[in-house]
């Protein structure tokens, strides 16, 4: 025959059913506030990307123009012939550094790419 719970049976019963039930009421708090945190950290970098993609929309324009004996040229004209000139050479090698000295009374302008080519020169 079945066994007739006693009291102290049912206290223990009845305080580990509360125990379990805080224990998963917790769990669940636990599990709300990460959720919060993971929501809030994702909009911390979002907010952080659209601060950098619109920092890297604002760009700078600089135009530098020499006017000399009539004629006109700019920076950009200049190193563009200086760079049509290097592949005109069969130089393939990257651009790293690109250093021009100008003579307008001349309309010649001299250059160095990545430290060599002392006596190079471009017309413009």
């Amino acid at each position: 025959m079945a066994k007739k719970a006693t009291a102290k049976e049912t206290k223990t019963t009845v305080a580990e059913k509360a125990a379990v039930k805080a224990d998963s009421q917790a769990e669940v708090k636990e599990t709300k506030a990460a959720a919060t945190k993971t929501a809030a950290t994702k909009a911390a970098k979002a907010e952080t990307k659209t601060t950098k993609t619109t920092t890297k929309a604002v760009k700078e324009t600089i135009k530098v123009e020499f006017q000399f004996g009539g004629k006109n040229t700019t920076v950009e004209s200049i190193v563009d012939s200086i760079k049509e000139a290097y592949k005109a050479e069969g130089k393939t090698d990257a651009i790293k550094t690109l250093d021009v000295y100008v003579q307008p009374e001349n309309n010649v302008a001299y250059y160095v790419i990545n430290g060599v080519g002392e006596g190079k020169s471009v017309n413009f």
